[in-house]
């Protein structure tokens, strides 16, 4: 199921990004309660979904988005890799994708790591193409028209 974060999903998020995220990033990353901080401090900026078993259970998957001039940012998404290529990441990028539409928004943006292949193919499957190459942070801007 698809569903709103929760207070105690924070716990299990930052679970994910730790074992999900950190490993495949260039940078390095504070760890134990400083990670969980500054992931505290990312979710509070804008509006999270959860990929959960039932609406109690931990996440087994969650994407946090952001607003910016008026357009949907994606900043974080991950799925515990047990259960990726179960169409989680895909009902969460429509459920966001949806949400930016019914909050006005014609685009949507995300960072992707340059040699994260497997992220940068999952995105452009769904329609994202490449805006910028930032090669100081080793990074890809891609962008979505959200307009039907």
């Amino acid at each position: 199921m698809i569903r709103w974060r929760q207070l105690r999903d924070d716990k299990g998020i930052v679970e994910l990004v730790r074992n999900e995220l950190v490993p495949i990033s260039p940078w390095r990353h504070p760890r134990d309660g400083r990670l969980f901080a500054e992931i505290s401090h990312r979710l509070r900026r804008g509006p999270t979904l959860v990929a959960s078993r039932t609406l109690r259970s931990p996440p087994i998957g969650f994407l946090h988005m952001e607003f910016r001039g008026g357009a949907l940012f994606i900043d974080l998404l991950a799925v515990d890799s047990r259960h990726q290529s179960k169409k989680l990441g895909t009902l969460l990028m429509n459920r966001a994708e949806s949400y930016g539409r019914s909050k006005g928004c014609k685009w949507a943006h995300l960072f992707v790591d340059d040699h994260n292949e497997r992220a940068i193919r999952f995105y452009r499957r769904r329609g994202y193409h490449s805006v910028r190459s930032i090669e100081s942070l080793k990074i890809i801007e891609l962008a979505k028209s959200l307009d039907d």
